[in-house]
């Protein structure tokens, strides 16, 4: 269970910091990459979820 804690504090973390990033950046060229950065971790925190899930429920 405290991965999955874990896990929930990242997925918030990354929407407080796309909240942030979006009020900071106005340029839209920073801004596509800084979302593509985030979309990049996003898919790889979600790999690594799987892979405990996967890991735990054998």
């Amino acid at each position: 269970m405290k991965s999955m804690a874990q896990a929930a504090a990242i997925a918030a973390g990354m929407a407080a910091g796309a909240a942030v990033a979006y009020t900071v950046t106005r340029d839209q060229n920073t801004m596509r990459k800084t979302v593509h950065k985030m979309t990049r971790s996003a898919e790889k925190a979600l790999e690594d979820l799987d892979r405990m899930v996967a890991r735990y429920t054998r």
